[in-house]
C-alpha cells in the first residue's frame, strides 16, 4: 500500500514539472536566461582550439598535396623544374 501511494506521489510530482516546463514562457526563459549564457562561454572558451585546428587540417592538406604531386612526378620519371 505505501509503495503505489509514493508511485502516484511521484507521478503526480512528475506530471506537474512536466506541465510546468511545457509553458512557453518556461522555456523562453530557460533558453534565454541559462543556456545561451552557458553556451555562449563554452564557445568563446573553445573558440582558439577550433581556430587553431581548421588551420592545421589546412597545412596538413598542403603538404598531403605536396607529397602526392612528388611521388606522381618521380613515378612518371619527371623532374620538377626548379628555377630560382
Amino acid at each position: 500500500m505505501k509503495s503505489t501511494t509514493i508511485e502516484t506521489w511521484g507521478d503526480t510530482m512528475m506530471q506537474k514539472w512536466i506541465l510546468f516546463f511545457e509553458k512557453e514562457t518556461v522555456q523562453s526563459n530557460i533558453k534565454h536566461r541559462i543556456l545561451d549564457p552557458i553556451l555562449r562561454h563554452i564557445m568563446k572558451q573553445i573558440f582558439p582550439y577550433i581556430l587553431l585546428i581548421c588551420i592545421m587540417f589546412v597545412l596538413l592538406l598542403i603538404s598531403v598535396l605536396i607529397t602526392l604531386g612528388v611521388i606522381i612526378f618521380q613515378v612518371r620519371g619527371v623532374e620538377p623544374k626548379i628555377t630560382g
